[in-house]
């Protein structure tokens, strides 16, 4: 028994120090460094590093921050020999993928902004050398790689690029699938309506007017597919979905979009609606409440395109149906909901973006339009404060219910909160 319980020890031990063990694939370090180490990208590596970096690593980068001490594995000490003597791509390859509490920046950088970073990197060991690199030095480092592609060929052969870096935008779902190794929790939360006069103070700018939210646990399957779990408040939804990656767009532009399905089932817990005994449906035949009548369904083809590092776009074909809706004469809303959601994602520095939603449909008085601002963001959250024109979150409660008018109804505050782990 006592050989069995040392073998578990040693095994236990063996585990963790492998997991402290980070290392690149061989294939990383093929990855050449198409810019030189001058002023220039060495000062645009450095505000990255200052944005991005010094909350985990210090401002020297040796991962001495005290409230970071505690973490297993601790924040590396980027000035070490066991860091600097890795190749360019090594450590461009982990700026981009990323591990546990370290985030993977390759869907947020650019991959300018990423071997930048390298270069900062470079001058932590020895801040007082910064060495502009000549073409000379490039291609003896390429020659040293045994690589003899171009620059270009180098940066975008086979490689593939993100349209948005998270999985939803405002409301609208992305081609986004996150690291398979974690999950993701997603918060949306939406206030009521204020109108542009006494009320935008008296109510706090809508916040103390009654909410809505909706949280979701995202949980990945692999680097195509990931499912769903989420509670909405209005209409107490609660839902399940899948989204699966069809095509992912290439750097190279081989393939020049990202293209995921997106199916979603949907049940309220509501209590039974009151109705009389002469209630009928449409057709005239006599209403009887059932369970499937709680029941509705999202179906989404989504199509996302990054046109440069900074804009991004998507345009979904979207079929929405609930099993029951209210009748009237005028305004009748529809079962069915065919709708067009067209957005746009432009990202104006390192942790800001500014997103807009329009979502075209085909039922009456319903047109939502959102705004969203994104007040800090890195490669594991991102915090958005968000205008729109409806509280509504769930897609088969958003397009079943009408839309507010900014000019007469006012507008929601609100906020979107998403965080991997």
């Amino acid at each position: 028994m006592t050989k069995y319980l040392f073998a578990i020890i040693f095994l236990c031990f063996y585990t963790l120090g492998e997991a402290q063990t980070w290392k690149a694939p061989a294939e990383a370090n093929q990855l050449i460094n198409p810019l030189k180490k001058d002023k220039e990208s060495i000062t645009k590596g450095e505000k990255i590093f200052q944005s991005l970096c010094t909350a985990c690593h210090g401002k020297t980068g040796r991962g001495d921050v005290p409230s970071m001490q505690n973490l297993h594995p601790k924040p590396a000490d980027l000035t070490s020999e066991q860091v600097q003597n890795q190749s360019d791509g090594a450590l461009f390859w982990k700026i981009s993928e990323g591990r546990g509490l370290m985030a993977s920046y390759k869907n947020m950088l650019s991959e300018e902004e990423r071997w930048a970073l390298v270069n900062f990197i470079r001058t932590l060991a020895k801040p007082e050398e910064t060495i502009e690199k000549t073409e000379e030095d490039l291609a003896q480092n390429i020659n040293n790689n045994a690589v003899s592609s171009t620059k270009k060929e180098l940066i975008t052969s086979g490689q593939t690029v993100e349209a948005f870096p998270f999985t939803v935008l405002i409301n609208a779902k992305t081609t986004h699938i996150m690291n398979p190794k974690g999950f993701g929790l997603n918060i949306q939360h939406r206030f009521g309506a204020t109108k542009f006069d006494e009320g935008l103070i008296t109510n706090f700018l809508g916040l103390d007017l009654a909410a809505n939210m909706r949280f979701a646990f995202e949980i990945p399957y692999n680097e195509r597919l990931m499912f769903e779990i989420g509670r909405t408040r209005y209409g107490k939804f609660y839902d399940a979905g899948f989204k699966y990656l069809i095509l992912k767009q290439t750097a190279d532009d081989k393939i020049p979009v990202s293209v995921a399905v997106y199916e979603n089932i949907a049940v309220t817990t509501e209590k039974k609606p009151q109705y009389s005994d002469q209630a009928t449906f449409e057709n005239g035949t006599p209403f009887e409440y059932k369970f499937h009548h709680r029941l509705s369904y999202d179906n989404q083809l989504i199509i996302a395109r990054k046109f440069s590092e900074r804009l991004s776009g998507q345009i979904t074909f979207q079929l929405v149906w609930r099993n029951l809706m209210p009748y009237s004469e005028k305004n009748r809303l529809k079962n069915t909901v065919i709708a067009v959601p067209l957005a746009l994602r432009y990202r104006m520095g390192i942790m800001q973006a500014v997103s807009v939603e329009i979502m075209p449909n085909n039922q009456p008085k319903n047109f939502p339009v959102s705004f969203a601002y994104e007040v800090a963001s890195s490669g594991n959250h991102v915090f958005q404060i968000t205008i729109t024109n409806s509280a509504r979150l769930l897609s088969q409660n958003l397009y079943t219910v009408p839309t507010a008018d900014y000019s007469r109804d006012g507008l929601m505050l609100g906020f979107n909160l998403i965080r991997y782990f």
